[in-house]
C-alpha cells in the first residue's frame, strides 16, 4: 500500500481546506449562561467542558496566556464556585464582545463566600 500525502489531514489543513470531517470533541460541551469572575472583570460562560470553557467578557487575555476565572453555578441548590486555571486557545471579537475559548489545566470547587485571590485573572505566556 503506497503513502499518497494528498489523503493525509496534515496535507489538508496544508492546503487550508476543509476536513470532510468535523473532529470529535474530547468532552460533551454544556451550553450555559454562568457568571465568570477573571480577576477584576465579569463575563458570562457560554458553554463548558471537563476540558474547557468558551466565555465572553469586555477584555480578553493574549492568546496562548495562562488564565485564572472562577465560574458561579448552583449544585442541588447550594450556590458554588467552580475555580479554574488554563491556557487560552482562541479569542474572538464579536459586536463589542470578546469570547476566549480555554484549555482547562485544573479546577476545584470552592463556597462563594471563601475569598479567593484571582490577582489580575490571567498571566502572559512567557517564551
Amino acid at each position: 500500500m503506497s503513502h499518497r500525502p494528498w489523503h493525509s489531514m496534515k496535507y489538508l489543513s496544508a492546503q487550508n481546506k476543509k476536513l470532510p470531517f468535523k473532529p470529535e470533541r474530547r468532552a460533551v460541551r454544556f451550553e450555559t449562561v454562568l457568571p465568570v469572575e477573571i480577576g477584576n472583570l465579569h463575563g458570562l460562560a457560554r458553554n463548558i467542558s471537563a476540558t474547557g470553557i468558551y466565555f465572553e467578557t469586555e477584555a480578553a487575555p493574549a492568546l496562548g496566556s495562562h488564565v485564572y476565572f472562577a465560574v458561579e453555578l448552583t449544585v442541588r441548590g447550594e450556590k458554588l464556585k467552580l475555580v479554574c486555571d488554563g491556557k487560552v486557545l482562541r479569542v474572538d471579537y464579536k459586536d463589542g464582545v470578546q469570547g476566549v475559548a480555554a484549555k482547562l489545566d485544573g479546577s476545584f470547587f470552592s463556597n462563594p463566600a471563601d475569598l479567593i485571590e484571582l490577582g489580575s485573572g490571567w498571566a502572559q505566556h512567557s517564551h
